[in-house]
């Protein structure tokens, strides 16, 4: 019994003397990017049908970048209050009631080019003709 005692005694010690072993500490730290990936569309550009110096276009943008600004930052745009009057140094023609006008994926766009939401391989057709009511 007394060796029974003994043995408990000195397990205990034993125990006490162990450096106790710190609880491990799981941190997962979700690190959350901001930064915007990078998609393209195309953008084509006719007066009179036929394709102007350069286009078809393909243009960079990041998740909710409107149309408008896309074309300013990367072509030579002339807009006023969102309506298009210069494409790269293509102007309108007011006095033969040729206007700028696009559509979007092959419809004509309901919004305005500030308006429109841009969304990867979109394909954006600009086309300087007569307004057709």
């Amino acid at each position: 019994m007394k060796k029974l005692l003994a043995l408990a005694l000195l397990t205990v010690s034993l125990g006490a003397c162990a450096q106790p072993t710190a609880p491990t500490k799981q941190t997962s730290q979700e690190t959350t990017t901001t930064a915007k990936v990078e998609q393209t569309i195309t953008v084509n550009v006719k007066k009179d049908g036929e394709p102007i110096s350069g286009s078809p276009f393909t243009l960079t943008f990041k998740d909710g970048d409107k149309l408008l600004t896309v074309m300013k930052e990367q072509m030579q745009i002339v807009e006023k209050d969102g309506f298009v009057s210069s494409i790269n140094g293509i102007e309108q023609e007011p006095a033969n009631q040729k206007y700028w006008l696009f559509d979007v994926n092959g419809e004509m766009s309901p919004v305005g080019a500030n308006q429109v939401d841009l969304k990867q391989g979109d394909v954006i057709d600009w086309k300087l003709e007569a307004f057709k009511q």
